[in-house]
């Protein structure tokens, strides 16, 4: 495996271990395992060790979802029915393996009393997304995009953390409803 491999190999595995076990609950020895990778790898990679691997998994991540974002955004002809499509395309995403998994961003937040610096990463690829949804609400000329970017962000948030906690994709099909007038 050459080393742009082996680097997208730690992340790729670090961040659905986060996903499934919080920052906390995951060691380096167990991301090692699951990516069959030995220890020298994760520090020739990521020589800060856990909090370094952690940062660079939350913001692949972050730029997956939002490549979501702007991909559903960008074939709408209204902000309502592109939050609609976001919740559907969630929806799909979530559930395409037997379990529901954290959001990979929020996953990461509850190291920081520990790792401040991660805080830092999820702030910014949290205002990242808002950003992103800002600027297609401009472009569907909504009266507040900024408004309800942030509003639609705090939305599928949640609807995220309830359905990890179900494990099911029922949240994003109810907000969906609601954005349909349902």
């Amino acid at each position: 495996m050459n080393q742009a491999a082996t680097r997208d190999t730690l992340i790729r595995t670090a961040s659905t271990l986060f996903r499934q076990k919080g920052y906390s609950g995951v060691g380096l020895s167990e991301i090692l395992t699951a990516a069959e990778l030995p220890k020298g790898s994760l520090y020739y990679h990521f020589p800060g060790g856990k909090r370094e691997l952690a940062d660079a998994a939350t913001r692949w991540a972050g730029e997956r979802i939002e490549a979501m974002l702007e991909g559903e955004l960008a074939q709408a002809t209204d902000f309502n029915a592109g939050a609609i499509a976001l919740c559907d395309a969630l929806a799909k995403a979530v559930t395409r393996k037997n379990t529901v998994s954290a959001c990979p961003v929020f996953s990461i937040l509850q190291a920081a009393p520990s790792e401040p610096a991660l805080r830092e990463t999820v702030h910014a690829v949290y205002g990242s997304w808002t950003d992103c949804l800002c600027r297609h609400a401009a472009r569907l000329n909504h009266p507040a995009p900024a408004r309800a970017a942030s509003l639609l962000h705090q939305r599928l948030q949640g609807a995220w953390i309830l359905a990890y906690s179900a494990q099911s994709d029922a949240p994003f099909r109810d907000l969906a409803e609601d954005l349909r007038g349902g």
